[in-house]
């Protein structure tokens, strides 16, 4: 009868204990099987390694362990021991990757904040896309990052910030850090110094590894399965799930995005051809490139007509000299110089220099690896 008591209460213990460990963790909707998943939500941990723990923003809450799929509320905090280390997906194009030894605070929300706090440790944000500034606080200073890029943040035993800016720029109350700088902040004074690129530890090599590791998961994307699943209504940046590598990667609206690391992000959506025009990108408030297939961006290539990529380009220019377009204009057709969205211009000479939209037709192959997608895991 003993024994069995004892059964009975471990095996109460071990259910109690389970049910702990789950109460966040959501199971995929079922009318998102068989589909690539899609959203715009921060917070999501993409990667968790070794010892890393999570301490939600509620009264009594315990650290639990941290898993990839778990999703960050505003005000949770996340630590990291010896061995661990984490990747957290922010606003779509963003990557927190957190190093050994460090712990910060999730402070994004929907509506006022896009901000962390690093409190102790090391952190690199990767960049590729910024829809709008993001606040890396630290115990004694506060920095700003407003632009696409790649920066290093470490915060020591005594609460003294340092950034290292690979490529970008961050904001330090009124003074700028700027690319292939570094600087240690404290008393609101900002020591700045330049940055040996060369100078890597574990973290950055792990955060590069990542890097070109996602680029390989964007690059890999079917064209079909995206445009089964995503329809004409998702038309932003946004992070896709893909359910063959068990984790997310970015997949921006249009062309033209690339990794700080160097590389491009070669699938995008395939309906932001049609919708937005394919070249142009859409980045932190305008757009910054390429012709408009159906009207364009004058000050972007897309010329005051624009034109469709099938019957020829806009009344008078398309093509910004500097993006592909001719110096006096040039068409926007399909085959011609311009801006249009299959020709691509190439200077004075035209031709040359475009991309190739995939097909709207379900049959085609499009750029990606075309396979069923199977349901959804979480990791």
């Amino acid at each position: 009868m003993r024994i069995t008591r004892i059964v009975i209460g471990t095996a109460a213990i071990l259910l109690a204990a389970t049910s702990v460990l789950a109460q966040d963790r959501k199971p995929i909707p079922r009318d998102e099987i068989n589909k690539y998943v899609v959203s715009a939500k921060a917070g999501v941990v993409n990667l968790a390694e070794g010892d890393a723990r999570v301490i939600r923003a509620r009264p009594f809450a315990m650290p639990e362990t941290l898993i990839s799929g778990d999703e960050l509320q505003s005000g949770d905090t996340v630590k990291t021991g010896k061995d661990g280390r984490a990747e957290i997906l922010l606003n779509p194009g963003c990557y927190l990757r957190l190093g050994e030894q460090s712990e910060f605070v999730f402070l994004f929300d929907s509506f006022t904040s896009d901000k962390l706090k690093l409190l102790r440790g090391s952190a690199v944000l990767e960049a590729s896309a910024i829809d709008s500034s993001i606040t890396v606080e630290t115990p004694k200073a506060s920095f700003e990052i407003a632009r696409d890029g790649l920066y290093r943040f470490n915060v020591g035993a005594d609460g003294r910030a340092e950034v290292a800016v690979r490529k970008g720029r961050v904001l330090v109350g009124v003074t700028t850090i700027k690319e292939g700088k570094r600087a240690v902040v404290e008393g609101g004074t900002a020591a700045i110094a330049r940055l040996n690129k060369r100078d890597m530890d574990a973290l950055d090599e792990w955060s590069k590894d990542r890097a070109k590791s996602l680029i390989a998961l964007n690059s890999g994307l079917s064209n079909v399965g995206m445009m089964r699943t995503l329809g004409m209504s998702f038309m932003r940046n946004a992070w896709i799930y893909d359910p063959f590598c068990r984790c997310y990667t970015f997949l921006p609206i249009g062309g033209g995005f690339a990794s700080p690391y160097g590389w491009n992000y070669p699938v995008c959506n395939p309906y932001g051809y049609y919708y937005y025009g394919y070249g142009g990108r859409y980045n932190n408030g305008g757009w910054t490139g390429g012709g408009g297939s159906v009207g364009g961006h004058p000050s972007s290539g897309g010329g005051s007509g624009g034109g469709h990529p099938s019957t020829g380009g806009g009344s008078s220019g398309g093509g910004h000299p500097n993006r592909g377009g001719g110096s006096s204009g040039g068409g926007g057709g399909s085959s011609g110089g311009g801006g249009g969205s299959i020709g691509g211009g190439g200077g004075s000479g035209g031709g040359g220099g475009g991309h190739q939209p995939p097909s709207p037709s379900p049959a085609s192959s499009g750029g990606g690896r075309d396979r069923e997608s199977p349901a959804p895991r979480r990791p």
